[in-house]
């Protein structure tokens, strides 16, 4: 069995440190708010979708640290730019956490000339 290891970023905000990544519990608070389908997202300006994103991961982090919380996409908009959304990747994170994992997903080359051990 392969283990699967999330992709973090922490960032301070408000005087505390948040953990930010994408797991099954974000994805369902994502698709609570888009009626259940990952289309409607996709469907939304590229600052909606990553504002609806930020909000479920520092709301999913929020919870798991017992922290009296409730980020929603507009108090989202109010602290981060679309800038900073940038350079935290947010899209990012989702599209690799939605793409399934391979055991070698390093890119393939051709050898050109094979040593007389490699069996090629």
């Amino acid at each position: 069995m392969t283990s699967i290891k999330l992709e973090e970023k922490s960032i301070e905000l408000n005087g505390r440190t948040y953990v930010l990544r994408i797991n099954m519990s974000v994805l369902d608070r994502i698709l609570q708010v888009c009626d259940g389908k990952v289309e409607n997202l996709l469907k939304k300006s590229a600052y909606d979708s990553m504002t609806i994103t930020m909000a479920a991961m520092l709301n999913d982090y929020s919870e798991d640290q017992g922290w009296d919380q409730d980020w929603t996409d507009k108090k989202v908009k109010k602290i981060f730019t679309p800038a900073m959304m940038n350079m935290l990747d947010v899209t990012g994170m989702f599209f690799r956490a939605m793409t399934p994992a391979t055991a070698d997903s390093g890119r393939k080359t051709e050898d050109t000339k094979p040593d007389e051990d490699s069996g090629n």
